[in-house]
């Protein structure tokens, strides 16, 4: 994946089926002040307790690629494109004080950067990667993949735990 101007991306997971990396420098506090505007993480400032982070996951294994172009053409929804899928662009909302979390997948891409549509990787029913829920989860599970676990290790180290 290219670094671009307001990406500043950092690898944070790659195992067999997928790879997720991580824009470390646009973090947002995922809740709201009275001005209806979002905190943003400066510089030297605590990270709000609850944050959206953009992270973007690349299928690497074929086969769960093929499953998810089939869950796809199965939802109603179009594949046109897909046998170039490259990479889905979403978020991953983390609740520091309830350790949980949840992805909320936004936009898939070819290996052109091109869009192929909104994405649907995080979809009710069986998960395509497993570990990954668009449902608030604890981050602690067992059932949480490691990816998960990394993002939130990263925004929050365990040697702030005494936030």
């Amino acid at each position: 994946m290219e670094e671009s101007g307001m990406w500043n991306w950092k690898m944070i997971h790659d195992e067999n089926d997928f790879i997720m990396y991580c824009d470390i420098e646009n973090v947002a506090g995922s809740e709201e002040d009275e001005q209806g505007s979002f905190p943003v993480g400066e510089c030297y400032q605590a990270l709000p307790e609850k944050i959206i982070v953009w992270v973007s996951i690349g299928i690497k294994n074929k086969e769960v690629l093929a499953r998810y172009i089939a869950r796809r053409r199965e939802a109603g929804l179009s594949a046109t494109g897909y046998e170039s899928y490259a990479h889905s662009l979403g978020l991953v909302e983390l609740d520091f004080p309830s350790r949980l979390y949840r992805v909320i997948p936004a936009m898939d891409f070819d290996d052109k950067d091109n869009q192929l549509g909104t994405s649907s990787l995080v979809a009710e029913g069986e998960p395509l990667l497993k570990g990954l829920k668009g449902d608030w989860s604890p981050v602690d599970s067992s059932d949480t993949n490691d990816a998960i676990k990394a993002v939130f290790k990263f925004f929050y180290p365990p040697d702030a735990e005494d936030r």
